[in-house]
């Protein structure tokens, strides 16, 4: 069944160990073994022998028993011990008795000596051979030396050392080749029936497995429940011809240019095409659809066997689409035949993009009056109120008219609306529908049925008839249950008198609709009930048509209640610039405050300040108490914040623990004094807490707008660094900005390190070191972690000595993206010397989630055709738990596009094992804190072995930091750890060099397997 799979399928097996458990011996193996021994010890007790000779032949016959009685003992038994190298270990004695007392050299036995050495080679173990060898010498060679001549000649010597030779040398080599025989029989076996597993439970998709012939000679059980033929029906028939469409498959082979039948396949599985929708027949001659890719099938020779088909039903989806083409079709048709309707598509400036209906050629409106203008068609009243509709609409408000043909004086009721954004070439949907008899009707009819009780009764919402200046003329119960009153006591009543408060007359409105008409004009307004409620509401009023000149102009208006849409909307306006924890300003909603209040700045000049706030020892309680707790903890610092600022200021949570104020008025005396008030405040409410809540404090940074104009600089990447020192300082303090503090050499190397990040960022003045990987299982170097340097004039400065700075200051995201550029074209070469080489990439935990690296990421890999399994992205465990879900999301993504995940430091933080099951990775990189003394303490032993053995379970690979020498390399191959790094590996290195470590590395693996 090996030879059913696809080219990668084998890389399971090469990735196991070469080295295997000895065979355990049987007595079939045996056997000829004992007839041999039999027959050469035998010959001893036949004539001629010395008569003196009876205590050597006593000893062979004993020692003969007893090994057989070992042997049979160790056969017996399921796992190896001392026990089954006896047997051979004792023939060694049991042959030189044999020998003495069949006269020496000349007995003729010597060649059975070649038994126990071959027992041992194929059931022993290295150690057992190097003992036969040293048997060998003593049993061939001590003779020599205490008896000699006659019966043991000089010449002996050779052949001593040449069966002392065999057992040393020879046997080892017969070793090595029965134990790789059995492992490859071992690695037949798994993968026979992992495939036959595979084809048994792949019961959702079809597999069917050809020859080079197009032969089914496979069939899943998935194919059998979705086809529903017999796997006997379909073995050993062409599949093309009994499964497909003829007519799809000639089609198909036309395209492709090959001759129709299993050519096509063929062509498509050597081309490697995509997957691709076909038509099948089932037993019960139903038709589905399914998408289906074909594959070569090579042996372990790389030689082609033929071809696997893998099949996934898509009849459902298939189904929907062509129904969607035939109602797309159908509504095209539809509206091309639209009876007296002319529907047109305009652009904003009124040129026509489309042009629909049966009533166009009618108007003149065919094809050929695409991309001329509206008004080429239309007279000039018309297009007064044309302009002002499609201005309307072009404002967001659907309009209303009726409008005189130009091309035949037809009556036709036009409406306009917008068209939502992005709508293809188009901006305003015109209808216009000829209404000349609708209207002939209307005028016949008398005028109080117009205005008919009928009107108003089945209306769900508030209608009412009102003059211009807003007396009610009618209204219908709906209208008098909106308002809580009758319906007959609003008739003479202003509208004005039931207005909510704040609301406009509604007389303008009106007069509106009057000049307007026949348009329908919309507002939003507001209503005041009985009970004092106040409820908003949607108005539309239009002029009653059908009034005769001189007659009172009346208006009909429509009242809908909306005032639970608005709440609804004015709920989504508050959580999209509020924090759904705390109900404190979000980031967006500070930001947007803080440019206001730069504004005002800019304006009246420099006033009020910035406080960025930082919880300290937080992450102890998510850790130690969950994130429950640390829920809690920051809902009641945001009520504390919120109570200890006056009105005007805003306070917002900025993200995790972080918070910030805005003082809107004051000086750098003000800051200081909120500042120190507010961790006053914050000490004193943690401390009533229990556990480690009481052990948080906050750290404060503050910076008046006056002082961030001075010194020409970010006002929050001021405040952030000033919070930084105030950390640095000890915590539990506010530290706020001044000129004189920037020009400490603290706070000035800090804002001089965040210019020097920044040219380096513009004239790519960094440069990447690699530090390497063994692979603990073959021994060779198949990855390397990328560190950066910072090249500044002759030296290269490492990252602990800025990376901090720019996170404080934003920059992280920005130097990832250039890491990881730069990083992948190295990640390209390597892979040209190492195909299967990977890549681990550092990302600071501000770049998770950042659109930037994602795109970056993204862009680069299929920029450069890098396989994106070969890039680990490693994520420090402090730095994605600063927001667990973000992490998840993130990783989530990008395993899609099918980079690996790299869990680094386990163990440095508190919720090691909270993170071990919410976060998603594939290597754990064990903390250098276990590793470093895991060969001096048995504490950090066993803890190794712990995450080793947990990560295991959970499927993911280990990597042990800080190898400095080969007593921990040692350890840590002996916990089952996958791969080491650390300086007894390698150094960080520039690439050229790294590449010279690597040619060394595959030089010397290469030599260990040889």
């Amino acid at each position: 069944m090996s030879a059913l799979l696809p080219r990668s399928s084998s890389l399971l097996h090469q990735m196991r160990p070469a080295e295997s458990a000895p065979t355990r011996p049987s007595w079939q193996t045996a056997l000829p073994f004992v007839l041999v021994a039999i027959a050469g010890l035998g010959s001893v007790f036949l004539p001629p022998y010395e008569s003196d000779k009876a205590v050597e032949l006593v000893i062979v016959a004993v020692g003969f028993f007893v090994a057989l009685g070992l042997l049979a003992v160790a056969i017996s038994r399921d796992e190896r011990s001392w026990v089954d190298p006896a047997p051979a270990f004792l023939f060694f004695l049991i042959y030189a008795a044999a020998r003495d007392a069949g006269g020496g050299a000349d007995s003729g036995i010597a060649p059975i000596i070649v038994l126990p050495i071959l027992w041992l080679a194929l059931t022993g173990t290295r150690r057992d051979l190097i003992v036969s060898a040293v048997l060998t010498a003593c049993v061939l060679g001590l003779p020599l030396l205490l008896i000699g001549a006659p019966a043991y000649p000089d010449s002996e010597w050779r052949r001593a050392v040449l069966w002392t030779a065999v057992a040393a040398l020879i046997a080892p080599v017969i070793q090595r080749l029965v134990a790789e025989l059995a492992r490859h029989r071992s690695l037949a076996e798994e993968a026979s029936s992992e495939n036959e597993a595979i084809l048994r439970g792949a019961r959702q998709t079809k597999i069917i497995s050809y020859d080079l012939d197009g032969i089914i000679r496979s069939y899943s059980a998935g194919a059998q429940e979705l086809l529903g033929y017999a796997p006997e029906t379909l073995i050993g028939k062409q599949g093309p011809e009994f499964l497909h469409d003829p007519d799809e498959v000639a089609r198909v082979a036309a395209e492709l240019g090959v001759e129709p039948g299993f050519a096509v396949f063929r062509t498509l599985a050597e081309t490697r095409a995509p997957g691709r929708v076909w038509t099948y027949r089932t037993a019960t001659g139903e038709t589905l659809f399914m998408q289906l890719v074909v594959t070569e099938l090579v042996d372990a020779a790389g030689e082609r066997t033929g071809y696997l088909g893998v099949a996934i039903d898509v009849t459902a989806a298939e189904r929907a689409e062509r129904e969607l083409a035939e109602a797309e079709g159908r509504w095209r048709t539809l509206l091309e035949h639209l009876p007296d309707t002319v529907v047109m598509m305009l652009d904003e400036d009124l040129v026509i993009r489309a042009v629909g209906g049966q009533s166009a050629t009618k108007h003149g409106l065919q094809q050929q009056a695409i991309g001329r203008h509206l008004a080429e068609f239309s007279r000039p009243e018309n297009m007064a109120v044309l302009r002002q509709l499609t201005a309307d609409a072009l404002e967001g408000h659907e309009g209303h008219a009726e409008l005189v043909a130009t091309s035949d004086g037809s009556e036709q009721e036009v409406l306009v609306s917008p068209l939502p954004d992005g709508t293809v070439e188009g901006a305003i949907l015109l209808v216009a529908r000829d209404v000349s008899r609708e209207r002939a009707r209307a005028r016949e009819a008398e005028e109080a049925r117009e205005r008919a009780e009928g009107l108003f009764a089945d209306a769900p919402h508030g209608v009412a008839v009102v003059r211009p200046d807003g007396t009610v003329v009618r209204a219908n119960q709906s209208m008098g249950h909106l308002l809580g009153r009758e319906a007959a006591t609003l008739v003479g009543q202003p509208m004005d008198e039931y207005a909510g408060p704040g609301a406009e007359s509604i007389a303008p409105h009106l007069h509106e609709a009057v000049r307007r008409s026949p348009a329908l004009i919309t507002a939003d307004w507001s209503l005041r009930t009985t009970e004092g409620e106040t409820i908003h509401v949607a108005i539309s009023g239009r002029r009653l048509a059908g009034v005769a000149d001189g007659d009172e102009d009346l208006v009909v208006v429509n009242v809908v209640d909306v005032s639970e849409r608005l709440r609804y909307e004015q709920r989504l306006a508050h959580l999209a610039d509020h924090d759904p924890l705390t109900g404190l300003a979000n980031r967006r909603k500070f930001d947007e405050e803080l440019q206001r209040h730069h504004e005002f700045c800019d304006r009246y000049g420099a006033t009020g300040a910035i406080l960025l706030l930082d919880l300290d020892q937080f992450k102890e309680v998510n850790d130690s108490l969950g994130h429950g707790a640390g829920d809690q903890l920051i809902i009641s610092t945001a009520a504390l914040l919120r109570t200890s600022v006056r009105g005007t200021d805003v306070v917002a949570r900025l993200g995790g623990d972080e918070f910030a104020v805005l003082l809107t008025e004051g000086d750098r005396e003000t800051a200081a004094t909120v500042g120190a008030k507010l961790v006053d405040r914050i000490g004193s409410h943690t401390a009533t807490l229990d556990s480690t809540r009481r052990n948080v404090t906050v750290s404060i940074g503050g910076v008046t707008f006056a002082d961030a104009a001075d010194s020409d600089a970010d006002i929050l990447s001021l405040a952030d660094m000033m919070m930084y020192d105030a950390k640095e300082d000890g915590r539990n303090r506010c530290l706020v900005f001044d000129r004189s503090r920037y020009a400490q050499p603290r706070m000035g190397a800090r804002m001089e390190w965040r210019s020097r990040i920044e040219r380096a960022l513009e004239n790519d003045d960094f440069a990447l070191h690699l530090q390497p990987i063994q692979d603990l299982h073959h021994g060779g170097i198949r990855s390397a972690e990328v560190l950066i340097r910072l090249a500044d004039s002759d030296e290269l400065v490492p990252p602990g000595r800025f990376l901090y700075i720019a996170e404080r200051a934003g920059l992280a995201p920005a130097l990832d993206a250039w890491v990881i550029r730069h990083s992948l074209p190295l990640l390209q070469r390597l892979r040209a010397i190492v195909p299967d080489f990977a890549l681990e990439v550092n990302l600071s935990g501000h770049s998770i989630g950042e659109p930037l690296i994602e795109r970056t990421i993204t862009d680069e890999l299929t920029r450069l055709g890098v396989d994106p399994s070969s890039l680990i992205l490693e994520i420090t465990e402090t730095a994605a738990v600063a927001d667990v879900e973000m992490a998840r999301a993130f990783a989530e993504r990008m395993s899609a596009l099918g980079c690996k995940f790299a869990l680094d430091d386990f163990g440095a933080g508190f919720g090691s094992f909270y993170y071990l099951k919410h976060l998603l990775f594939d290597y754990v990189k064990i903390d250098g804190e276990f590793v470093a003394n895991c060969h001096r303490s048995a504490v950090d032993r066993l803890i190794l072995h712990s995450i080793v053995g947990i990560a295991h379970d959970l499927g993911k690979q280990t990597v042990a930091e800080f190898v400095a020498d080969p007593d921990i390399l040692e350890v840590v191959g002996a916990e089952g750890v996958d791969l080491a790094q650390g300086f007894h590996i390698g150094k960080p290195v520039p690439y050229d060099e790294f590449v010279s470590v690597l040619d060394r590395s595959a030089t010397t693996s290469t030599g260990a397997t040889e």
